[in-house]
């Protein structure tokens, strides 16, 4: 799945931690000094318009060092930055979806993305098009934060899969069957499925695919993970909201089908019967500059 995300957005590349001016390192909550910034830009190449808004970001960030990827250096006619520059990124910014933002921090966990929406919805992009500039200036002048947002470790025995910002979803590997599993929570059996699957979800997630199947929303800070069943036979669990500590495992019980895992949408791997998907707090949480207010975004969006 990675290979058609790289073919999608160019190269795939590593980003350093996100440093203010000198490399000193900014804490969480902190406001970024601003000034001499290393930019790196990932862009969803197939969205409308999406040339014209990079074009945009790199006329408002004119005198710091913009870093493209190599898709976007391609389609723009300038050179590519090489995978050694893109790692001294400061931040990064995202022009596209959601889904331009997940990627990006799959790529780049550890620096802090500022996400331009040209998607659908934009709940991780937060910046509209025609809030570009204001947005921008203030990163330059040092007016946004960083914040942290959690995510979850997922491993299927000792193989350890990337960290899922949003949620990690198990379903039945063959299309259109149903899958037989249970969830434990801190070793006690909490619910037992017979459906589409069953998705785990941060904070974050909780506004995305949980939210869709009927989960409810978390608000961003709270330390909290949400436990929802998809289309599971009657009767219907209920959606379970469980501490952030909390030790999370997903058994399928159905010896004929295996599951099908997927971390964000992005990352996918099969388990087969009497393997286990485990689940739990990363040490790892992802970075953003805040823009808009939660509930605002929700009144808006949802």
């Amino acid at each position: 799945m990675f290979i058609t995300w790289a073919t999608k957005y160019g190269a795939l590349f590593s980003f350093r931690v996100f440093l203010g001016r000198g490399g000193v390192k900014f804490g969480v909550g902190e406001l970024y000094e601003g000034g001499n910034l290393k930019i790196g830009i990932i862009a969803r190449l197939e969205t409308p318009g999406v040339l014209k808004v990079v074009r945009r970001v790199m006329n408002v960030l004119r005198g710091e060092e913009i870093l493209l990827e190599r898709g976007l250096a391609k389609k723009l006619g300038r050179s590519p930055a090489s995978s050694r520059m893109l790692k001294k990124a400061d931040a990064m910014i995202t022009v596209g979806g959601d889904g331009t933002v997940l990627f990006a921090q799959h790529l780049a966990p550890d620096v802090p993305i500022l996400g331009i929406n040209l998607g659908r919805r934009g709940f991780l992009a937060e910046v509209k098009p025609v809030e570009v500039g204001p947005a921008l200036e203030k990163l330059r002048n040092g007016e946004l934060q960083v914040v942290r947002r959690e995510r979850l470790r997922t491993m299927i025995g000792t193989k350890r899969l990337a960290d899922a910002l949003n949620d990690v979803v198990v379903a039945s590997a063959s299309m259109g069957k149903t899958i037989a599993a249970k969830v434990l929570v801190d070793g006690e059996e909490a619910m037992e499925i017979w459906g589409d699957g069953v998705i785990v979800a941060t904070p974050t997630g909780s506004t995305a695919y949980a939210h869709a199947a009927g989960g409810p929303l978390l608000h961003p800070d709270l330390k909290a993970f949400v436990v929802v069943p998809v289309c599971a036979s009657s009767p219907r669990p209920p959606s379970l909201v469980v501490p952030i500590d909390s030790h999370i495992k997903v058994e399928p019980t159905r010896p004929a089908r295996d599951g099908y895992v997927v971390v964000d949408g992005v990352v996918k791997a099969r388990v087969g019967y009497g393997k286990s998907i485990e689940m739990d707090r990363s040490k790892n949480p992802a970075l953003f500059f805040k823009w808009e207010k939660f509930y605002r975004k929700v009144r808006e969006r949802l």
